[in-house]
């Protein structure tokens, strides 16, 4: 399942458990708990039942919880259908499932082509009107 070193598990909260503080790791984090504190690590997964408050700094981020908080993803953020973000979004490239709740502002880190333009990417988007 997890092929390079960055990939491995590193640390895991499960759902129910709570930590006050930051927390860093070099490889992956999964948390499904809650976390009042920063995180970064080289990805990070928020599981359905999660809920932060603190910012998220990671290559890849993937949010089906809740955050209330920056998150800076170098590579890419994911927000789930189950997803809410509150809180402004920085990375290359971003997806937000049909369902998923992002309140805030994104900027998208521009990447030189070989033709010399600048691309940004969105790789799936879909809003639809609250009630």
């Amino acid at each position: 399942m997890f092929h390079r070193k960055s990939e491995r598990m590193k640390i895991v909260l499960g759902e129910n458990s709570k930590i006050t503080g930051n927390i860093e790791s070099p490889g992956t984090i999964f948390v499904d708990g809650s976390i009042c504190g920063d995180v970064a690590g080289a990805k990070v997964i928020l599981g359905e039942h999660s809920s932060i408050d603190g910012n998220i700094k990671a290559a890849v981020i993937i949010v089906g919880g809740r955050i209330n908080g920056h998150l800076t993803g170098a590579e890419k953020v994911e927000i789930k259908s189950t997803g809410q973000v509150a809180g402004d979004i920085e990375t290359k490239t971003l997806v937000i499932s049909e369902g998923g709740i992002f309140n805030g502002i994104s900027r998208m880190e521009r990447e030189s082509t070989a033709d010399g333009h600048e691309s940004g990417k969105i790789v799936e988007f879909s809003a639809r009107e609250q009630q």
